[in-house]
């Protein structure tokens, strides 16, 4: 668990600091999904982290985990094609 815990905090932080860099150089929103995304995933981390009894005997945290891991999913997969469409635009440039 700890090594797992460890190798989060790395990823997490390297991808904060590629949003705050890439951001810096391209000037555009998008360019900082990844850093928000990241703060998302924390907050949703913490419900698997802070466990509590089921809600009702049928809603917990690990349903509320998986629940909150949907949306950054899908923002996730939008950076990634913004982000392609902009190297591949930036490649056209400089051709």
């Amino acid at each position: 668990m700890a090594a797992n815990v460890a190798a989060g905090i790395v990823q997490n932080l390297l991808w904060s600091w590629f949003s705050v860099q890439r951001y810096r150089k391209l000037q555009e929103t998008w360019a900082a999904w990844p850093g928000l995304i990241i703060a998302w995933i924390v907050l949703a981390m913490s419900l698997e982290l802070f466990d509590f009894s089921p809600w009702g005997r049928m809603v917990d945290a690990h349903s509320l985990w998986h629940l909150g891991t949907v949306g950054p999913t899908i923002w996730w997969y939008s950076f990634l094609v913004k982000d392609a469409q902009e190297d591949i635009s930036s490649q056209r440039l400089k051709a």
